[in-house]
């Protein structure tokens, strides 16, 4: 068995409303094409041929995208993505060979946001941890599904939002096992902080149609809890305040890239 050592290279593709700004090394390969010109799509293939990370940051006052991200047998990668700006209607699919492992941690800040992620779990082995972090200003909607299709897989799906203002925040998870297709491990967790009276919805859906499986979600909606507001206010932290450290546990949590950024959001919101 060969050993890798692990690559501390960034790699980084900059999307700024029709300027594409990339500049990755030989691990990665990216092809940008125009899908529709008269719906404004646009394609975004990445090839990610060794272990690496990548930045993935897009600003746009509105903006669709095809994004298709493949990752080789055996390669392990990690991917932050941040969006800021206006709408965002995304499509995401993601492609991992056997042995591959990818770990996602996506913040979006944007004023609305679309996306639908497939995730195809095609080699033995292959394995995604996902991580999403958002603040829902206005109305985001969240199409996950996940396709185990091939034996001893691992999917952990985590999906973290606080809803304000005008928010409306919908999370929707579905995960795939058919008959045959064993030892797999499959994880949701959904939990949204709802500051307004907007319906907000977790829709968690597992199909398994094999016993040789771990599988289990979990999906919470609610406000942070009143013993937690008061521990802090006990302790001479004035109910706002209390409120935006709640929150930036709750959105710093396992994220190690993006916290400056997380914690000018919430400095922005929680004043």
């Amino acid at each position: 068995m060969v050993m890798r050592k692990w690559l501390r290279i960034m790699n980084k593709i900059i999307i700024d409303g029709e300027n594409f700004d990339v500049n990755v090394d030989d691990c990665i390969e990216v092809n940008v094409t125009r899908k529709n010109k008269f719906l404004n799509v646009k394609n975004v293939n990445i090839k990610i041929k060794d272990d690496t990370e990548l930045v993935l940051e897009s600003i746009s006052s509105f903006f669709k995208l095809d994004i298709c991200i493949n990752v080789l047998k055996g390669v392990k990668a990690k991917i932050y993505e941040l969006k800021s700006g206006g709408e965002c209607k995304y499509q995401y699919r993601y492609y991992l060979d056997k042995d591959s492992d990818i770990s996602i941690w996506k913040v979006n800040d944007a004023l609305s946001v679309q996306e639908n992620i497939l995730v195809n779990l095609n080699g033995e082995n292959a394995k995604i941890d996902f991580n999403l972090k958002t603040v829902c200003k206005n109305k985001e909607k969240y199409n996950i599904m996940v396709y185990h299709n091939a034996k001893k897989t691992i999917s952990n799906i985590i999906n973290n939002g606080v809803n304000i203002l005008d928010g409306s925040l919908e999370f929707n998870v579905s995960t795939f096992i058919p008959e045959g297709i064993i030892k797999c491990d499959a994880s949701q967790s959904g939990r949204i902080i709802n500051e307004t009276n907007n319906e907000c919805t977790i829709k968690p859906n597992l199909f398994i149609d094999e016993n040789d499986v771990v599988a289990n979600h979990s999906a919470l909606i609610g406000t942070f809890s009143e013993d937690e507001i008061f521990y802090l206010m006990s302790r001479g932290i004035g109910k706002k305040e209390s409120q935006s450290f709640l929150t930036q546990g709750f959105l710093l949590k396992k994220m190690d890239y993006y916290k400056k950024e997380i914690l000018n959001i919430i400095n922005k919101y929680w004043r």
